[in-house]
């Protein structure tokens, strides 16, 4: 239903009008004004601002009273992006966003939009996708990397929804879309939940699913959710209220939406994209996919078709086993935990090293006396079937480690003669204190899973602030064979509303890692925060960094409430810090200290007061390791002198350019950027950070308080 207030004849704002009987932004030529919505025309010159249009309906075209013939605005055939276009004004850069997408689609092709926070991609991105699909019958998978992200595209879909008919929805895992008490305290991830869930429903211990049968409980679901638009948050709401499975509401309601906004899990999980496709009912082929973010791509793909199993999680199902008395199954088992902790016995906490998978497996088999194929695997999966019926039927969590180890070693046998893949055996640190060891079959290769996507989907679009170079991106997902439609657009923000900061004569490089580089870090963060009237974000290229930084006597010189987001700290924990810091912007602010690439350098948006400044300790570079040499080596096969560009550099810099972006979140934001390295000034560096960044650079000493002149005449000119 058209927003009321903005019926209102003729309403001008900044030179914009109106229709008076639709509400829809009129159209202006030398003649005429009119509507594309309802077909309301006004001559030029005329005083009369209710005329109506006479209009005779001839086939699909409407004749006008002058003369002009257009295409109806009543056939869903021929509506325009305009249509899906809920806001006053359109940016000049939206209008560039529109017209790529709008050929990406004719062409069958992929575009690839390089933009700044603040444009508005969202809404530039749906409008002109949306004219295409609904008429021809296609669904958009809008793909997020984070719930805020999810709740951004359905608000943009409400938005467009008060003018046009669409739907749309937002999916999470089931581990969030569940009401059952096992699985919100017993889940570990979605995987977990899925297991949990099929034998809550298998031996009728889940009311929720139960209600889905109830003919009054579906009348009334079928009434609420007819033709809406939905966050996840509406559907938790709902089902609560009729007491059903939300993730059921959602996979039921997935098949009739326009747009469907996902994690990159439900395309990029090969196993969980099997389950989505039939719950949409459709083929890749009716999809049209939009990479939001789409610099995370490349390492979601590596994740998604990655696996690793812990000597903890062998433990477990060797107890398993020797509960059900399943000899065989307890052999392999222990042998695959005695041969781990054997191989790893040299190795200190955070230590890797890489293995021959084959090797690995025949001493397996040389204790266990038996050959592990896939029918040895198979049994391991029906010994934890065992463990899940038993738990069951006991009322309690069905969780079974026997199945953690069936899906590692299926993974294992599939990939361990391949030449994208390397094996490793890593210590960690495990929740008791102590090392332990785990197996990692680490995918060395996104186009393992990104290919089979971008070849078969109608048209994608992958949208990012931070995807310089291209070209990186095109060959780690596998497009340079497809036809690409590229933009990357310039700054939109006011040169004078981000300042950054390059600090001279300082690096966190390992040869530069001293008591003084250290200090003269914590002087500079200093004179920083006394110079910025709000909050202050610190983020740093790793813990170790971080813990020198207090230890050079950062916590002391803190003049602002100081909020440490510690290794190890649980996503609750975090989001709980990050809250309690924004709050501080409510008074005379605070300071964030945390890593690149964590949770609340990614996974937040800081916009205003609540980070006025973002100070960028080092480049978050991998720590050097086996497994980054492998995929290194593996690179440079694939793309001969790019290896270390695509699998260590770039994703360094973008990691820092991300988190630097956080206060920056509107074309109205304001924010100071102090990049405490001096290799971000240098050309190789600067050409992978993006424009807005650079535009209005500086390179300062790290002495007689040019930091906090430079600072505080910053925020002077804004702030007052």
């Amino acid at each position: 239903m058209f927003d009321s207030n903005r019926k209102i004849a003729y309403l001008e704002t900044e030179g914009y009008e109106f229709c008076p009987d639709c509400g829809k932004l009129l159209e202006f030529t030398r003649s005429q004004v009119r509507c594309p919505k309802c077909g309301f025309i006004r001559k030029n010159g005329d005083a009369s601002t209710k005329s109506t249009p006479i209009i005779e309906k001839t086939n699909e075209l409407h004749k006008v009273k002058d003369g002009e013939t257009k295409k109806t605005q009543s056939s869903t055939n021929n509506k325009s992006w305009e249509y899906y276009f809920p806001y006053i004004k359109i940016r000049p850069l939206q209008r560039q966003i529109i017209d790529i997408i709008s050929k990406c689609y004719e062409k069958k092709a992929h575009s690839i939009v390089q933009a700044a926070n603040g444009i508005g991609k969202t809404i530039a991105t749906l409008s002109p996708l949306l004219q295409y699909s609904i008429n021809e019958n296609k669904t958009i998978v809008y793909c997020c990397r984070t719930h805020q992200q999810l709740s951004r595209v359905i608000s943009e879909l409400k938005m467009i929804k008060q003018l046009a008919p669409v739907t749309g929805i937002a999916l999470r895992g089931r581990r969030e879309l569940c009401l059952h008490p096992i699985i919100q305290k017993y889940s570990t991830d979605s995987t977990n939940a899925a297991e949990i869930c099929r034998y809550l429903k298998k031996d009728g211990k889940c009311v929720y699913f139960a209600n889905l049968a109830k003919k009054d409980k579906l009348k009334k679901l079928a009434e609420i959710t007819a033709n809406q638009v939905f966050d996840s948050k509406d559907l938790m709401e709902i089902s609560k209220t009729l007491e059903v499975c939300p993730f059921e509401v959602s996979k039921n309601l997935v098949k009739d939406v326009n747009v469907v906004t996902a994690s990159y899990q439900y395309l990029f999980n090969p196993h969980i994209r099997t389950t989505f496709l039939n719950s949409l009912e459709k083929d890749l082929s009716d999809i049209i996919v939009v990479i939001d973010e789409a610099h995370n791509l490349p390492s979601t793909a590596i994740d998604a078709s990655s696996s690793s199993l812990s000597y903890y999680t062998l433990d477990r199902a060797m107890d398993e086993a020797l509960k059900f008395k399943q000899g065989t199954e307890y052999d392999v088992i222990e042998a695959i935990s005695s041969v781990l902790k054997d191989s790893s016995k040299e190795l200190d906490t955070e230590v890797e090293v890489r293995i021959d998978p084959n090797d690995f497996l025949r001493k397996v088999e040389k204790r266990s006396k038996i050959e592990i194929n896939s029918n040895v695997v198979h049994a391991i999966g029906k010994l934890g079937e065992l463990i899940k019926n038993d738990q069951a039927k006991r009322n309690k969590a069905p969780i079974a480690f026997s199945s953690a180890v069936e899906r590692h070693l299926e993974h294992l046998l599939e990939s361990k003669d391949r030449h994208d893949y390397a094996h490793f055996i890593s210590m960690y640190q495990s929740k008791r204190g102590d090392s332990q060891p785990k197996l990692i079959s680490l995918s060395l290769d996104p186009r393992t899973v990104t290919e089979e996507i971008f070849s078969n989907v109608y048209c994608s679009v992958s949208l990012s602030g931070t995807l310089d170079p291209i070209e990186s991106y095109i060959s780690l997902i596998g497009m340079q064979d497809r036809e690409i439609l590229e933009i990357s657009l310039p700054s939109p923000y006011e040169k004078e509303n981000v300042f950054t900061i390059v600090i001279d004569k300082v690096s966190t490089k390992l040869a530069d890692r001293n008591k003084v580089t250290f200090s003269i870090m914590v002087k500079v963060i200093e004179d920083a925060i006394k110079a910025t009237p709000k909050n202050v974000g610190i983020f740093c290229a790793s813990y170790s960094i971080m813990n020198s930084l207090i230890d050079a006597g950062l916590e002391k010189v803190v003049s602002k409430p100081l909020y440490i987001a510690m290794k190890g700290i649980s996503s609750k924990e975090s989001d709980e810090l990050i809250q309690k810091y924004k709050n501080e912007a409510k008074n005379t602010g605070g300071v964030l200290l945390s890593v690149l690439g964590g949770r609340a350098s990614e996974g937040s948006d800081y916009p205003s007061e609540q980070m006025h400044t973002v100070i960028i300790v080092g480049i978050p570079y991998a720590r050097p390791c086996p497994t980054v040499d492998a995929s290194i080596e593996y690179l440079e096969s694939k793309f001969p002198t790019k290896g270390r560009e695509f699998g260590y550099n770039i994703p360094a810099l973008t990691r820092a350019s991300q988190a630097a972006g956080r206060p920056i979140r509107s074309l109205e934001d304001y924010a100071v950027v102090i990049l405490l390295d001096y290799r971000f000034a240098r050309y190789y560096y600067k050409k992978h950070i993006p424009l807005w960044l650079t535009q209005n650079l500086k390179v300062v000493q790290p002495k007689n308080e040019s930091i906090y002149k430079n600072v505080k005449k910053f925020f002077d000119y804004h702030y007052h």
